[in-house]
This record gives C-alpha cells, sequence and structure tokens, in this order.
C-alpha cells in the first residue's frame, strides 16, 4: 500500500462547503447575507415609502423561509403595482433579489436536516427550490455575486462543472477578494486535472486568507499531483501549524513526510494526531503502516504496528477496505505470522478493484508465501 494523499473534495459557501460529504445543505454553513442597498441609496431623492422601510425593517430579524417569502411577496406586490413610483419598484426588485437568495440558503439549510434524516426525496425537492431562488435572484439583480457562489455550489453538487465554473468565475469578476469563489474554482479544476489551474486559484486563496489552513491543504493535495512533494509538505506543514487540532492536518503532514522517507517527523506527526483522535482510521492505518513496513529499524515495529492496524481494522466497518487489510497483513508478516498475513492479502485481493492496487497486493502476497516481510524501499 502506497500512503494515499487525500483528494480535494470540499468546496465552501462561506468558509467551506462539502461537495464530497452529502449532496444536499451545503449552503448555509457560515453564510453571511448581502444587504440590500442601505435606504438611503434606494433613490436619487433619498426618499423610500414607508411601507417598503416597513419591510425593510423585516430583513433584520428575517431567519426562516417564511420570512423571506413574506418580504419577497411583499415585493412582488410593488412590482406589479404600476402606479407606483419607478423608484419604489427599482428598490423592491433589489430587496426582492436579496430575499430570493436568503430564501435559497434557508431551503438549502433544510435539505440539510433532510439529509441527515435520511429523507433525500424531500431533500432532493429543496435544493431545487432553493436553485430556483437563486436564479431569480440573479434575474432580478445580476450583480448579486453571493447568488452566483450559491447557485455555482448548486451546479458543482450536480456534477455540472462547466456550469459551476461559469459561476465561480462570475462571482469572481463581480468581487475578485472573495476567497471561497476561488477554492471551489480551484476544487473544480484539480478534479478535472487541470493541475496549474487550480494551483493559480489554491495561490490566490492564500493571498487573500493567508490564516487559512484548509487553503494550504488544498493547495499542498494539487502540489503533490504535481509532483512537487517538498513543496506540498511545507504547505502541509504550515496548514498544520495553522490547525494543529486538526487531526487531518497532522494525518496529511505526517503521510507526506513518510512518502518523502522523514521518518521521525513522520512518527511525531502521526502521534500528535492519534492524540486529537485516537479512532481515525486513516491516521491509525497509515501509522500502522510505517510501523510495519519502514525500512529504518528504529521506528519499525511489529507488535505496535498489529495492534494499530488491528484497531484500524475494527473501527474501519464490518467490511473493511482492501488498503486496511493490505495493511494488517503487512503487520501480520513483520510480527512472523505469515499465515494471517496470506489470509488477509487474500480477504483484500477479493475487495479490491483497481488493477494497480491488485498488483501491489499480488506482489506482497508472493513475499508472505515466501516468509518474507514487506519492507518500503529507502528513500
Amino acid at each position: 500500500m502506497s500512503v494515499a494523499q487525500p483528494q480535494n473534495n470540499h468546496f465552501r459557501s462561506k468558509y467551506r462547503w462539502a461537495f464530497g460529504c452529502i449532496l444536499a445543505g451545503m449552503l448555509a454553513q457560515f453564510v453571511v447575507a448581502q444587504e440590500p442597498l442601505p435606504l438611503e441609496e434606494a433613490s436619487e431623492k433619498s426618499v423610500v415609502a414607508p411601507d417598503l422601510e416597513m419591510i425593510y425593517g423585516k430583513t433584520e430579524s428575517a431567519k426562516t423561509v417564511q420570512d423571506y417569502s413574506t418580504i419577497i411577496e411583499f415585493c412582488r406586490t410593488v412590482l406589479g403595482d404600476s402606479t407606483r413610483p419607478q423608484e419604489d419598484r427599482l428598490y423592491a426588485k433589489t430587496l426582492m433579489s436579496w430575499g430570493m437568495n436568503r430564501r435559497g440558503e434557508a431551503r438549502s439549510d433544510q435539505a440539510a436536516i433532510m439529509v441527515r434524516e435520511q429523507n433525500l426525496d424531500e431533500a432532493a425537492k429543496l435544493d431545487a427550490m432553493a436553485r430556483k431562488d437563486f436564479e431569480t435572484a440573479i434575474q432580478l439583480d445580476a450583480t448579486r455575486w453571493r447568488a452566483h457562489h450559491n447557485l455555482g455550489i448548486i451546479h458543482a453538487i450536480q456534477g455540472k462543472t462547466e456550469e459551476a465554473i461559469a459561476s465561480f468565475s462570475e462571482t469572481i469578476r463581480l468581487n475578485a477578494n472573495f476567497p471561497n469563489a476561488y477554492f471551489n474554482r480551484g476544487e473544480l479544476y484539480f478534479r478535472a486535472n487541470q493541475l496549474e489551474t487550480a494551483l493559480g486559484d489554491y495561490n490566490r486563496v492564500v493571498q487573500l486568507s493567508s490564516d487559512d489552513s484548509s487553503a494550504y491543504s488544498a493547495r499542498a493535495h494539487t502540489l503533490y499531483a504535481m509532483g512537487k512533494a517538498d513543496e506540498a509538505l511545507a504547505d502541509y506543514e504550515k496548514a498544520m501549524t495553522l490547525a494543529p487540532q486538526s487531526v487531518d492536518a497532522a494525518t496529511e503532514y505526517a503521510d507526506t513526510c513518510q512518502a518523502l522517507g522523514k521518518w521521525k517527523e513522520a512518527s511525531k506527526a502521526y502521534q500528535q494526531a492519534l492524540q486529537l483522535d485516537n479512532a481515525n482510521v486513516r491516521t491509525l492505518q497509515n501509522a500502522a503502516w510505517m510501523m510495519a513496513t519502514c525500512p529504518d529499524d528504529f521506528y519499525r515495529n511489529g507488535n505496535a504496528a498489529l495492534k494499530t492496524a488491528k484497531r484500524a481494522v475494527q473501527l474501519a466497518s464490518s467490511s473493511p477496505n482492501a488498503q486496511v487489510l493490505d495493511v494488517l497483513a503487512a503487520a501480520q508478516a513483520t510480527s512472523g505470522d505469515f499465515e494471517a498475513a496470506q489470509n488477509s492479502i487474500a480477504a483484500a485481493l477479493r475487495s479490491a478493484t483497481d488493477p494497480n492496487l491488485r498488483a501491489e497486493l499480488q506482489m506482497r502476497g508472493r513475499l508472505y508465501q515466501k516468509k518474507t516481510a514487506f519492507v518500503q524501499p529507502k528513500r
């Protein structure tokens, strides 16, 4: 098993969203709404009708779909009243755009609850309504960059990469200092293997949010995929420094140290990660792999590797995947139990579908048949 680098699979609304986590309800995380135009900017005369002033006041306390719907319907009535002054209707149009965007976010928040409750049909309906709200918000006010960004998230969730990139690009055109639009567009470019382009977007995120640990992690994933492992390591270390309580950041740094043969640094980082979460399967799995297969005798420890690998298998699931079974086999072989190692490799092969992984498993299986433990090559 080679230590796999994590893939960029998270998108953001205000701070971070989760394209790879669930298919609904990501827009409400940390969202800060765009406010409608201040009342004094509603017309050249700085005069707003009392009823519009009243409905504007409701924006301060609006939180629910019903709250936003009340604002929207009032604005719709104003827009449909040909006797109203042009400045009233223009302001109502702007306010309605704001309400549409916020209602879409609220509906997406409801969809997240439906997903957690396994009510996926209802979640899909709410997401469809949210998308319609975002589209309407843009029709009413094409400069509402938050709605463009939210629509881009919906497109990305639905796998519409080109449309999502276009929405994020429009967000950037309207607000060049919004880091999440660059982050999300970078995620899509990364998935499309357009690594140089993705790197450019992540560079911009780091410029705009120099204390954002996940931006450094995302850029590190990209650098690693480009074969720039040393540069990636520096970013992983920066991410770990910025987020000392993040088990993912510590594990990513440890994994990269292991891949580069920096055994001391890897060991220390794995220990840090496990202190933060001693039930994290990925950390247990990769730490066990290093203890079982490290070419440096000081860090190779069969008994500790076996104990750690067994815990990873136990926590993985009722049907552990090929990678964790491969780690268990390596630990068993290093501990001298080659029969158990052969059984674990056989089980790993039964569940493995990737041809490269299968080739590795078969190679190690032949070693275990010869009663030889697998050791990583020296770097």
